[in-house]
């Protein structure tokens, strides 16, 4: 596991890098009406849990680094997710949800075939009829790891209390659809340097279309865009809702 994910000084620290709520925004707005049971997968620290929570649907998080469900149960004062270390195939098999929910480009964690049909299989035995899978993928012809070099990074990151964090990204490799990066992690009050390695996916709409058909689930919309654009060649993003067939 990437030690994005479970070094405890970058587990704490993840919350402050990603404030972005394009994607948590886009899916509140395709979620059921409340009440409804959500399962938010690849939770992390349990940002987008949190939030679904507060707006009344039940909600259940997995993910598979065991300190980022820590932080996340610690930071849910009310207890009002059910937070599990694993994945959604560790979950009970009487346990069904209207809709899944995987956020963040989590889902480009998953690098081989057997894995992603493993998750469509899981999520689909614990969907009610008619529910629905939202994940995203970035879309590998337009190569955004062009952009993953120190030239491009962004200003340091404001943790508080005059902390800061530099985040600076070095493409290592490309290989087929799968690419290697390093992230340096750049303290103002530490002198070194903390270092996360991590390989992402990048499957095209063919890819998936095919690793769905054995699942039970069926391609319902593709989005390339937050702004709920049509998906072409030139899109940055691959927004895929899967639904179980009535």
């Amino acid at each position: 596991m990437d030690a994005l994910y479970q070094n405890q000084k970058l587990v704490e620290v993840y919350d402050a890098i990603n404030q972005s709520r394009e994607d948590f925004d886009f899916y509140i707005a395709e979620l059921p009406n409340q009440p409804a049971t959500v399962l938010d997968i690849g939770c992390g620290t349990g940002t987008f849990a949190l939030d679904l929570a507060s707006r009344g649907y039940d909600l259940t998080a997995v993910d598979p680094a065991p300190n980022m469900i820590a932080l996340a149960a610690q930071k849910d004062t009310g207890r009002s997710v059910t937070w599990v270390a694993g994945s959604v195939a560790d979950l009970d098999m009487d346990m069904k949800f209207n809709a899944a929910v995987m956020t963040g480009h989590a889902f480009q964690c998953l690098l081989e075939d057997i894995e992603i049909s493993s998750l469509f299989e899981a999520v689909e035995h614990r969907l009610y009829h008619g529910g629905s899978f939202w994940f995203e993928t970035r879309n590998r012809d337009v190569r955004p790891w062009l952009r993953w070099t120190p030239e491009y990074a962004a200003p340091p990151f404001d943790l508080g209390g005059g902390r800061t964090v530099q985040v600076t990204h070095t493409l290592l490799s490309v290989n087929e659809d799968c690419v290697t990066f390093e992230e340096r992690y750049d303290f103002n009050d530490e002198s070194e340097a903390l270092i996360s390695r991590s390989t992402l996916r990048f499957p095209d709409l063919d890819d998936i279309e095919k690793l769905v058909r054995s699942s039970g689930l069926i391609v319902s919309e593709v989005f390339g865009n937050w702004q709920r654009e049509p998906f072409t060649p030139d899109s940055p993003e691959i927004i895929v809702q899967l639904r179980k067939a009535a």
